[in-house]
């Protein structure tokens, strides 16, 4: 049997260090995962954090599910602290994030994992390991379920190994690293602002839209559903990754995630089953579930699967007026959802549902605008995307040996 990757890896640790299983770290304190039965959302509960709300090292909560205040007391062992290390184990497994002031005291579902360290350095450590392409792949390898329903048994993210530093060594790296991560946020505001902008912009032109003729959307745009089925994977990762022609494949869940609508790659590629089966790059690519119909426009050229509803219009500035009429709209669409649980929008429903549809020079001089916000946006994710990988080469670097002691 050949050996373990990331345990072959540290193998190779610098003098004075060693590998650790996660649940024996000496500054661990508590590993475990969170509710199994959280009820009913109730608007006055408490907040959980679900997988769905640790997405790019951070956690979401701007629509939290909220769970009785009995329940969360009834479960009180992983109600969160600020500094906690919060790790995903269903679906992108291994995604971490830690729990900030803004997510004390809530709770945390059975798909994530709680850590609670002893202090700040050991969390940040901790969750710079997590993020690591190291464990990426580790997690890859010890996934269990089918594709749609990856996770991570408990047990296995115990087991996880972890180097741990020599004392007085590492504070150097997560200064830096800190300070990556700060600049990172401020590209985060800039591309947030510059979409909240986009949506404000859309909603003053559409002020008088009752004025405008009415029109459908099957009219204005061609629809049509993903087919593809998600590539089976085995215990090596996704069977076609590497294989020369493929191209990302677009799950729901990639179009649903939190944050700006754009998507430059997914976690899975395929060779397409055919040519029209693959969407050119700003097509506009809708999911749904309960909170709303949700889009996004693609970067490269993807796949949609099953349960992706894919727009094309005649021209870019017809294809961003569509995503703020579907991003103003988004809980009034999933009327044209269907399926258990309304998971999945009807391209028929859709395709007959009515707008009002300004005149080319509206929709000309919306586009001049939002598309130097949305540019502006995407030079801010291209940043971090560089920081992040920045990131992962310096803590390459370190468990090499370029730190040194300080």
């Amino acid at each position: 049997m050949s050996p373990d990757p990331l345990e072959e890896r540290l193998s190779r640790l610098p003098r004075g260090w060693r590998a650790v299983p996660l649940e024996r770290l000496p500054w661990v304190l508590d590993i475990r995962y969170g509710i199994t039965r959280p009820g009913a959302h109730e608007d006055d509960g408490v907040g959980m954090v679900r997988a769905s709300d640790i997405q790019e090292g951070r956690l979401h909560g701007e629509e939290p599910r909220r769970v009785n205040p009995l329940i969360h007391k009834a479960n009180a062992r992983s109600e969160v602290r600020v500094g906690d290390v919060l790790v995903v184990l269903v679906g992108r497994v291994g995604e971490a994030a830690l729990v900030t002031k803004a997510h004390e005291g809530w709770n945390v579902a059975r798909t994530v994992a709680l850590v609670r360290t002893t202090g700040p350095d050991q969390a940040a450590w901790l969750r710079l390991w997590l993020g690591s392409s190291y464990v990426r792949d580790w997690c890859d390898r010890h996934v269990r379920g089918s594709t749609l329903q990856r996770t991570l048994n408990l047990k296995e993210l115990r087991g996880l190994p972890v180097p741990l530093p020599p004392a007085g060594v590492g504070t150097a790296l997560l200064r830096t690293v800190r300070a990556a991560e700060g600049k990172m946020s401020v590209n985060r505001r800039i591309a947030e602002c510059s979409m909240s902008l986009s949506d404000a912009l859309f909603a003053v032109e559409a002020r008088d839209r009752e004025a405008w003729p009415e029109r459908s959307f099957g009219a204005v745009t061609h629809l049509r559903m993903g087919q593809a089925a998600r590539p089976r994977e085995d215990a090596s990762g996704p069977t076609e990754l590497l294989l020369e022609g493929s191209v990302p494949f677009l799950a729901p869940a990639d179009v649903l995630r939190k944050g700006l609508p754009y998507v430059s790659r997914t976690e899975t590629r395929l060779v397409p089953p055919g040519r029209d089966s693959v969407c050119a790059p700003r097509s506009l690519l809708l999911a749904t579930r309960e909170d709303g119909v949700h889009a996004v426009l693609n970067e490269v050229p993807v796949v949609p699967g099953r349960g992706v509803l894919a727009l094309r219009a005649e021209t870019l500035a017809d294809t961003y007026w569509l995503l703020h009429e579907v991003r103003l709209r988004s809980k009034e669409l999933t009327a044209a959802a269907q399926g258990p649980g309304g998971r999945e929008l009807s391209r028929k429903s859709l395709a007959a549902t009515v707008l009002h549809w300004p005149t080319e020079s509206v929709r000309e001089r919306f586009a001049r605008v939002t598309g130097e916000l949305h540019a502006r946006a995407k030079v801010a994710l291209a940043e971090n995307a560089v920081l992040d990988r920045l990131k992962d080469g310096l803590l390459d670097g370190f468990l090499d040996g370029a730190g040194g002691c300080e």
